[in-house]
């Protein structure tokens, strides 16, 4: 993944700039209460990473030195423990150094409940980012180790990205005593500059982040956990386990009315997939209709956000609208209106940043706006591979070429 995710990378944006932007203090907060924290936690041996010879020595002794600034946090050790119940799309072992979790039960890894994961590398070769990168110079160093390693921290985002319901998250790297903070969208990933592991930036980075409301950390909150007995129903109806973890989400019929009605759904956890986290990354799954009691057609996407290219909603109004053959109705759509500007894809807007290498006219072109979309259709297909006969496959076929037609020949 690292050779496909190079491209998408921005940075080296300065730390205290980064913290201010994603993780802004809480207005009720006194920026005086971290600062004397700090000033007596670095007085003691957790923070002396000179000492440490070993890479696998290092993982409990950040987990002491962090522990004090994000107390509502827990920090585990998962370098011995893959996640292997929710990566299984993965051809490799989904285990980061040190998993971050706000649930205090987790154990080793799991993608599914993760909020913050830390690698750790004890060999400059296998730093992922250029120290000094210049206007010509990528952000991403060029050696088949750094991609290796930009691999290995793109797959964890993907992970977690995949199995979970989130704008966006954070991961750390840690190479010796340096650091660097990462975010992740569905547009790229922004990194800060590398900065000693001894500065404050990292323990204020966890300090901000425990106090931070969860959509400044990611969590799309438009998907809420189903209630038990709304669970129970959505299982029933779409034929899952009573242990598959269900969610509630609603999508207005008529985006363009203002008083229109919305359907409420009940889903499954998404399955995280073993491909980069950025671009549409499509989601589709039977869903639960609670207002109808039936079943329909989920779809969530990251839709490119171009002017003339239109939302698939609206495509499929406007298929309709011309009585274009063999197309599902879609009863309800709309693009996700998130409460917080963080919560929007950030990657392509700071791609043009002063402080964006390489040059910035490049990364812009690389780099497109998305953003969320969602709609529900009246109707669940099969899968193409699920026929019967060979003459389903023709048929199933044959109707989608006349769609092709129609929609060209009436819209066009």
């Amino acid at each position: 993944m690292g050779k496909e995710i190079k491209d998408h990378v921005v940075g080296p944006m300065p730390v205290e700039d980064f913290l201010d932007e994603f993780l802004l203090n809480p207005k009720n907060h006194d920026p005086s209460d971290f600062t004397s924290l700090f000033t007596s936690a670095s007085k003691v041996e957790v923070f002396n990473m000179q000492s440490i010879r070993k890479e696998e020595d290092a993982y409990d002794l950040f987990i002491n030195g962090m522990k004090p600034f994000a107390p509502q946090l827990s920090f585990v050790n998962s370098s011995k423990h893959a996640d292997t119940k929710n990566c299984l799309a993965f051809t490799f072992n989904i285990k980061p150094d040190v998993c971050v979790y706000t649930d205090g039960t987790s154990q080793g890894c799991d993608i599914s409940k993760l909020e913050v994961n830390v690698e750790f590398k004890w060999n400059d070769g296998y730093d992922t980012f250029n120290k000094d990168p210049g206007p010509d110079t990528h952000i991403v160093s060029a050696t088949e180790k750094a991609f290796n390693t930009l691999g290995q921290i793109t797959s964890y985002a993907s992970a977690q990205l995949g199995a979970q319901y989130r704008t966006h998250t954070f991961s750390v790297l840690i190479v010796c005593n340096c650091a660097r903070i990462i975010r992740w969208d569905r547009e790229g990933a922004i990194v800060t500059g590398a900065f000693n592991y001894n500065d404050p930036h990292l323990a204020d980075f966890f300090y901000r982040y425990a106090r931070a409301s969860p959509e400044m950390c990611g969590v799309d909150t438009s998907v809420t956990p189903a209630s038990t007995e709304d669970a129970a129903l959505a299982r029933k109806a779409l034929k899952l386990p009573t242990t598959m973890r269900m969610f509630k989400v609603a999508v207005p019929e008529d985006p363009a009315v203002e008083d229109s009605g919305w359907l409420t759904l009940i889903i499954p956890q998404p399955v995280a997939k073993g491909f980069p986290p950025v671009s549409r990354w499509t989601r589709t799954c039977p869903a639960f209709d609670l207002l109808n009691q039936k079943v329909v057609m989920f779809k969530d996407s990251w839709r490119v956000s171009i002017e003339d290219v239109l939302p698939e909603g609206e495509t499929y109004k406007l298929l309709k609208l011309h009585k274009v053959r063999n197309v599902a109705t879609c009863i309800a759509f709309h693009d996700v209106i998130h409460p917080i500007p963080q919560q929007n894809t950030q990657t392509a807007k700071f791609g043009s940043a002063e402080w964006a290498c390489p040059n910035r006219d490049v990364a812009k072109k690389l780099i497109t706006l998305h953003t969320l979309h969602r709609l529900v259709l009246d109707i669940v297909g099969e899968k193409l591979t699920d026929y019967a006969r060979s003459h389903e496959l023709v048929q199933s076929i044959r109707d989608a070429l006349f769609g092709v037609y129609f929609s060209i020949s009436r819209i066009t």
